[in-house]
């Protein structure tokens, strides 16, 4: 079966001129459409969908400039190439003004039959390639979303094993060191839910999750009854999704710890979490509770923070973000991990709106 022709849309006010064009590009094996108002042309490049548009700049309603701007502005024909003419436009300023807009090539009429076929087909070279690249793009991240999910489904059932088997426990500190446990794979679970509902899943949204793993965490109280007041600070930032692991990871470490051991006997306990840039291409995190701190000769204190795994764990965290762990026993117990921020541009890590 014989491949489809290649759709060119020509939009041209000059009659001669448009059948001049039409004509090189017919023979060249294109099925062109034809417009000669900038309206007419945003119509078909919206409802004929044409991988090349020859547009002229000056046209009787708009200047072919602003119709460039237009194509290249709707997601719908933004990978629509188009190829600028013009017979009068075409000082410098012209061409980069064009260019500016949009345009993928420029050319001054007249122009040579050979010429006109050689750049139309080397545009719709660059088309096919960027086509397929938008597809493969896509097959990606859908394949990252099933990957997510199912990831997300099998922690789900292993936090199903987890509770089921908490429950046959009755020694306290067998059923505390099974909590730990459904609350690290639950602080993983819940990244993956985000992932799967996110529309980059490579990035996360530190301020939504982040928050969303402190309102979770103070729900689950950790055995204890007593208030806690669990604030969140968190700066609009997205951070690569193996960043946002580590920083939930050590926030889950850190809150339960405080949740355990940071409680003052005679006030609420307050427990904040922040995380803010503090210099470009750094930021820190930090969590503070309102406890007794680290008390000289007190053998209890020295449980503060919290030693065996989730000491090892959040070490090699820090390590994984190349970063540093301070800790402050002044009023309370703060720990701050200070890291470096990927070396992207800027705004790529800011939360999107």
């Amino acid at each position: 079966m014989p491949a489809k022709p290649e759709i060119i849309l020509n939009v041209d006010d000059n009659e001669p001129g448009r059948y001049a064009t039409t004509r090189i590009l017919n023979r060249a094996g294109f099925q062109v459409l034809e417009a000669g108002t900038g309206k007419e042309a945003l119509r078909l490049a919206r409802s004929a969908s044409p991988q090349l548009v020859v547009l002229d700049v000056n046209l009787p309603d708009m200047s072919g400039i602003d119709v460039c701007r237009q194509l290249k502005s709707d997601p719908d024909t933004a990978g629509i190439m188009v190829l600028q003419v013009s017979a009068t436009n075409i000082a410098v300023l012209d061409r980069v003004n064009s260019l500016s807009a949009g345009a993928d090539s420029f050319l001054v009429e007249p122009m040579e039959p050979e010429e006109l076929e050689a750049v139309a087909r080397a545009l719709l070279r660059l088309h096919r390639v960027e086509a397929e690249l938008r597809r493969s793009l896509a097959e990606r991240e859908l394949l990252l979303r099933e990957v997510n999910h199912r990831v997300k489904n099998s922690l789900q059932l292993v936090l199903s094993m987890l509770s089921l088997q908490g429950g046959e426990f009755r020694e306290a500190g067998a059923k505390e060191l099974f909590a730990k446990a459904i609350a690290r794979v639950t602080a993983i679970a819940s990244i993956h839910e985000r992932l799967y509902q996110d529309t980059d899943p490579l990035t996360i949204d530190m301020q939504t999750y982040l928050s969303g793993l402190c309102a979770e965490l103070a729900r689950a109280g950790i055995g204890d009854e007593r208030h806690a007041d669990l604030r969140p600070a968190i700066e609009p930032m997205r951070l690569p999704t193996e960043h946002g692991v580590s920083l939930a990871l050590i926030v889950n470490e850190l809150v339960m710890n405080a949740l355990k051991h940071g409680r003052p006997n005679d006030r609420s306990a307050i427990i904040k979490v922040s995380l803010r840039r503090i210099e470009p291409g750094q930021a820190r995190l930090t969590i503070a509770d309102n406890g007794p701190g680290l008390v000289a000769g007190d053998p209890a204190s020295a449980a503060k923070p919290s030693t065996g795994l989730g000491t090892r764990l959040i070490s090699m965290l820090v390590r994984q973000l190349s970063g540093q762990l301070s800790v402050e026993h002044t009023d309370g117990y703060a720990a701050h991990i200070t890291f470096p921020l990927p070396q992207q541009p800027a705004a790529t890590w800011d939360s999107k709106s």
